[in-house]
């Protein structure tokens, strides 16, 4: 990613760290009196594990993920046996859009599973950290080169810094757009993922996937918040969304690779075997 990228990271991530030293009870503002007693359930452990461990583990596991498409992406990649050119689409994808989704979910996630900050300044965080990234799309004009146009992304990246506004300010309105902008972002994060109209290569198809399979399970974590679930139980739904993401990314590794001494096929099975059990922890 550019320069330009690493700045803006640096000026808005902190705020969501600052905000973790000034530890706040979490509002109820997203749930009417009816609500709460339907969607108040807390989420569940696996054996001796906490279900709320496991789900900050999905949170850190994010930061791993922001990190790496952020810094140094194709050079990264490269060592899962995984060929990103720099500069490309696929780059961005890899890069810019799966590192947007991650720092959004693991600053939200961490946020509001920590209880540091209420609910909904959680969310904000995660909202302000996602508009950091579209702030260097934006500037950059890289959003031109995707083929997006110009008028819906800049409404969707002025819709993401009201919404945060009203979240981290108390207006009640910034749980009605949380509610609206999330569901938007995990809709459009699902038809990437299932069917990328790209004018692309293959390849390049199935980093696509990646980066729209992350973008909804990231959105769909924010939307189950915005909607009053639990923020433990909302990540074991966020976790089943994984399960697709995590297979389009082993889809792009190459077949006779060999990464920690293990094939594709043994990542697929541990993989899948993780999130799976992971989920039930957090959902039973």
């Amino acid at each position: 990613m550019t320069t330009m990228t690493k700045l803006l990271a640096l000026l808005y991530l902190p705020a969501a760290i600052c905000a973790s030293l000034n530890p706040r009870a979490r509002s109820t503002a997203f749930l009417s009196d009816a609500q709460k007693s339907a969607l108040l359930v807390r989420g569940g452990d696996l054996g001796p594990v906490s279900g709320e461990a496991l789900a900050k583990t999905f949170g850190v596991l994010a930061i791993g993920d922001a990190i790496g498409g952020t810094v140094n992406t194709a050079e990264l990649y490269d060592k899962f046996h995984i060929t990103v050119l720099p500069g490309s689409n696929g780059e961005h994808y890899m890069g810019h859009g799966i590192a947007s989704s991650a720092a959004s979910l693991a600053v939200t996630s961490l946020l509001a599973l920590t209880g540091t900050t209420s609910v909904e300044e959680a969310v904000g965080f995660g909202m302000l950290a996602r508009s950091a990234y579209m702030t260097e799309m934006l500037l950059t004009g890289k959003y031109k080169e995707l083929g997006v146009p110009t008028v819906p992304n800049v409404i969707v990246y002025l819709l993401l810094l009201g919404t945060a506004f009203g979240l981290l300010s108390g207006n009640a309105d910034g749980v009605t757009l949380a509610k609206v902008v999330s569901v938007i972002l995990a809709g459009h994060g699902g038809l990437l993922c299932l069917n990328p109209r790209i004018d692309e290569d293959d390849d390049t198809k199935q980093m696509a996937k990646v980066d729209g399979g992350y973008m909804f399970v990231s959105s769909l974590y924010s939307a189950l918040l915005a909607f009053g679930v639990d923020p433990v139980k909302a990540m074991g739904y966020a976790a089943i969304g994984c399960l697709p993401l995590f297979l389009s990314f082993v889809g792009i590794v190459a077949d006779d690779a060999q990464v920690f001494g293990l094939n594709s096929e043994q990542w697929t099975f541990i993989g899948v075997l993780f999130i799976g059990a992971s989920a039930f922890g957090m959902l039973t």
